[in-house]
């Protein structure tokens, strides 16, 4: 359904305006802070199905930025990514699908098996900031909160390429306006730096960006990293 965004009533809950002018709360799928799209009077798309004692009407799932469409809806990317992640050519050759395996003291997003292949873990990371840098190219920026579990995540990366998993992380941008991935330092420098040290160390990084319609969510290309 298509309406406008209202306002951010706590972490996970919107408030959006229907087409016939009412208002409903809506869940948002994401703990980002995302404040540079979760605009009042924002185009908004949001699934809407009330029932009796849900304290929410639906779920945000995506936003205009601009002439630009957002996915918000961080659990997406996995959805996708479940059926195509062996089609993309990073991960080439690979015919089995694992997701939420655990290692160590996190889950990772997939496991991926074949035949011939080191198992490979890959943990996904969902962007939906774009940022203009001083030579004027939009460049993805990822997080936009502190994450220290994503900093986690990236040291359990590490350890398990020592225990012979091939690891990457990926960063699915959720919008099509990118040119190029970078961590965001000046929201988290730690993890910008435990990103760099892990690239250092064999984790394979990755971005894709998504093109993002109210029709249509789909994986459109690679996009080059800026460390």
């Amino acid at each position: 359904m298509r309406g406008t965004f209202v306002e951010r009533q706590n972490r996970f809950v919107a408030l959006v305006r229907l087409p016939d002018g009412t208002t409903a709360p809506v869940h948002i799928a994401s703990s980002g802070r995302m404040v540079e799209l979760l605009v009042p009077g924002a185009p908004a798309e949001f699934t809407y199905d009330p029932q009796p004692g849900r304290q929410t009407a639906g779920t945000l799932t995506m936003v205009a930025h601009g002439d630009t469409w957002v996915s918000v809806d961080t659990g997406l990317p996995g959805k996708i990514l479940r059926r195509q992640i062996c089609q993309l050519p990073p991960f080439a050759g690979y015919t089995h699908v694992r997701p939420e395996f655990t290692y160590g003291e996190s889950r990772i997003d997939f496991l991926l098996t074949a035949d011939g292949l080191p198992p490979c873990l890959v943990e996904v990371k969902s962007v939906t900031s774009v940022l203009t840098d001083p030579d004027g190219s939009r460049v993805a920026r990822f997080p936009d909160a502190p994450t220290g579990r994503g900093s986690r995540h990236l040291r359990e990366l590490v350890r398990a390429r020592d225990d012979g998993y091939r690891t990457a992380v990926l960063f699915v941008i959720q919008r099509a306006d990118a040119e190029a991935f970078g961590p965001w330092d000046d929201i988290d420098p730690a993890f910008g730096a435990e990103l760099r040290r892990s690239a250092a160390a064999g984790v394979e990084v990755h971005a894709w960006r998504f093109h993002v319609t109210p029709e249509k969510t789909a994986l459109s290309g690679a996009v080059p990293l800026r460390f």
